[in-house]
């Protein structure tokens, strides 16, 4: 959660949450994973094969990874005869792809300020409706696990967290792919809520919980890839001091809702555990390609496994 302020309905006069200015401070100067994982995936992919152009393919698709089998690594933009248009195309299809690779984060973004916008026209009322408030969850109005993450208690509340977001998001959704992003992102934000709520009697809003099972995301990525993410080990030593520093400061100063922060980010590192992705190596095909498949225990537990996807 965001704000954990000490009067419930004083919102607008609620401090920046310096756990999330922190935060974003830190992902914006240290998180250079986007670059590192396709820098250190290409190589990888360069060494599998004398294929050209995969490298620029595989930036291309990378946000594909929720469930397309590698297989598409293979297809018309490798014709070597086609070479006239190929600068054109290659910077045609880079925007393209720039753009899907960050389109959820892109429509998360938006809607925080919307419904910020909302709030204001509103004058206070979408927020007592959507806020964390314990006692009213006690009354059945358990909606406000979830709403609590969408709303934002003041304009610098608000940029804080779109800073966060805007920093960690277009990574975790182009490794994670669209579906398993926005499962992470709305189960922290909800774990969030609930750690919060069992934990932290004042009310909370803010989208930083959600944020933070990013951060989680992310590290279980890079943990479960630790031979193909180049300064693997740097990178997770940056997001542990991230946490660390955010929770120490959470101690320190009043109306910070470490719980929510706390449970967003076990709720990250668990659906990311869950759900994947987790490549591995399988086989090697008759006509060479290396097959790799998605193991993530979400296909153990609906008792199938990924296909294998060929990468040639």
């Amino acid at each position: 959660m965001g704000s954990a302020p000490h009067q419930p309905f004083d919102w607008v006069h609620i401090p920046l949450n310096a756990t999330t200015t922190t935060a974003s401070l830190r992902l914006g100067h240290h998180l250079r994973i986007g670059l590192l994982l396709r820098s250190s995936f290409q190589k990888n992919l360069s060494r599998l094969c004398p294929v050209p152009r995969l490298k620029d393919l595989w930036c291309q698709r990378v946000n594909q990874l929720k469930g397309i089998n590698y297989s598409q690594f293979t297809n018309g933009a490798l014709n070597r005869n086609n070479t006239r248009d190929e600068g054109k195309s290659h910077l045609e299809t880079s925007r393209r792809n720039s753009f899907n690779e960050r389109q959820w984060t892109n429509i998360l973004l938006a809607a925080n300020i919307l419904i910020y916008i909302a709030q204001i026209a509103s004058q206070g009322k979408l927020m007592l409706w959507g806020a964390k408030i314990n006692s009213l969850i006690d009354k059945g109005q358990f909606w406000r696990l979830a709403t609590s993450s969408l709303l934002h208690a003041n304009i610098a509340h608000l940029m804080v967290n779109c800073y966060s977001l805007n920093s960690i998001g277009p990574t975790v959704e182009s490794i994670c792919g669209p579906r398993r992003y926005l499962a992470v992102y709305f189960c922290s934000a909800i774990a969030s809520s609930t750690t919060s709520y069992q934990f932290c009697k004042v009310p909370a809003v803010g989208a930083s919980g959600a944020i933070f099972g990013l951060v989680g995301s992310l590290a279980v990525f890079i943990m479960r890839h630790r031979g193909m993410v180049e300064g693997g080990r740097e990178e997770l030593q940056h997001i542990a001091q991230v946490i660390f520093f955010n929770m120490a400061i959470g101690f320190i100063f009043k109306g910070i809702d470490n719980w929510g922060h706390l449970g967003g980010l076990l709720g990250g590192v668990a659906m990311s555990w869950f759900l994947g992705p987790a490549w591995k190596y399988e086989s090697m095909s008759n006509d060479g390609s290396r097959i790799f498949t998605d193991q993530a225990p979400i296909f153990y537990f609906i008792n199938r496994k990924r296909k294998p996807g060929k990468l040639n």
